[in-house]
């Protein structure tokens, strides 16, 4: 009788309790409506194309979906992974230096580091890809990163995340309920109008990706196509001339922890019989990847495979072949992929003395 009573009470509670949590997410309710019904993310369902989002969408997620959507109709057996300076290496450019009838794809991902690339390279055996060709483009930065990332949108895979699908889902549902997210995009998509404040998660102007080869449309190179060389006087405060270290050396960035991932790498590459190119890109501020570094990814990869153009050359010298500081363009891709394949068999391009580089193309911003 007495537990009777003092159940009550407590049914009341939890009652209770419940009420206030309901009223509390109450707000919440139409964001998560809106998640579900736009799906923002392109997550809740399947997608033959993501080049059409106006939503800033992660990118491992689209290069994963986009591949094992299109492989059964397109024969993919090349892989384009890295950073994002991967937007500088088209894969019809690198298709005229593959065997007739290769088919290319860009799979790769912001900030990508060796653990992520190894984790994508895993992800693909998981599916019986075709691995013939692989092309890596990394930056010193690249090196140093040996663990794959963790936030929620450089999530490209579950399983290669260790999750579920609806853990997945409500991470990003998450992380849409925050008002630097959700805001901008809702706003866009009531008013149909971009504003500046937009810009961290809705993009302006066409498209940034190609459809199925993934290759990147950065509309950079239509300012620079309409507008020649003030492209570059315009942005002048993005090009931060002092901080250039022509010849400076990097510290050393592969340890135990490195090399080991990179054997995982090489081991993957080597089972598949892949012929392996391995880009250190044109640094703009032309520091110098550490010797120790670069002969431990030749004693790895081999020396043939790995390509290094960072330091003081031609490419990094000339102004024109960046976007901005952290980003070259795909005429400067054209012109490594053409060293790599066609010029001498050097790990690094052709280097410059210093005091022999024009004084015009390292000091461009005079009109």
């Amino acid at each position: 009788m007495n537990n009777d009573l003092s159940d009550g009470p407590k049914k009341a509670s939890v009652v209770k309790l419940y009420g206030k949590l309901f009223l509390l997410a109450l707000p919440f309710l139409p964001l998560i409506a809106f998640y579900f019904i736009c799906d923002p993310d392109m997550i809740l369902k399947k997608y033959r194309r993501f080049d059409q989002s106006e939503v800033y969408l992660g990118e491992g997620h689209v290069g994963w979906q986009n591949y094992l959507n299109n492989r059964d109709s397109i024969p993919f057996n090349s892989f384009i992974m890295g950073n994002s300076c991967t937007m500088a290496f088209r894969t019809d450019e690198w298709e005229k230096y593959l065997p007739d009838g290769s088919k290319a794809v860009r799979f790769f991902e912001n900030a990508e580091g060796i653990a992520g690339v190894c984790q994508k390279l895993k992800a693909l055996e998981e599916v019986d890809a075709q691995i013939d060709y692989l092309l890596i483009v990394f930056d010193v930065e690249s090196l140093k990163v040996t663990v794959p990332s963790h936030n929620t949108n450089k999530i490209f895979s579950c399983e290669a995340a260790g999750i579920s699908q609806l853990q997945y889902i409500l991470r990003n549902l998450q992380t849409f309920l925050m008002p630097d997210k959700c805001i901008p995009i809702i706003e866009y998509r009531i008013t149909g109008k971009y504003s500046p404040r937009m810009k961290s998660q809705i993009r302006e102007g066409g498209p940034v990706r190609e459809p199925y080869t993934n290759n990147c449309l950065n509309p950079r190179e239509k300012e620079i196509e309409m507008n020649g060389e003030d492209y570059w006087i315009s942005h002048q405060s993005e090009f931060h001339r002092k901080e250039r270290c022509p010849g400076q050396i990097d510290e050393p960035a592969i340890f135990k922890p490195q090399n080991r991932i990179l054997k995982e790498m090489e081991a993957i590459c080597r089972k598949h019989s892949t012929q392996l190119v391995l880009v250190i890109g044109p640094d703009f501020y032309q520091k110098k990847i550490h010797p120790s570094d670069l002969k431990t990814l030749q004693d790895i990869f081999g020396k043939e495979s790995v390509f290094d153009f960072t330091g003081v050359n031609p490419y990094t010298a000339d102004y024109h072949h960046y976007y901005e500081p952290g980003h070259y363009r795909p005429c400067l891709g054209a012109q490594l992929l053409d060293r790599i394949y066609n010029g001498e068999q050097s790990s690094s391009p052709s280097v410059l003395p210093v005091e022999e580089i024009s004084g015009e193309i390292c000091q461009p911003f005079i009109k």
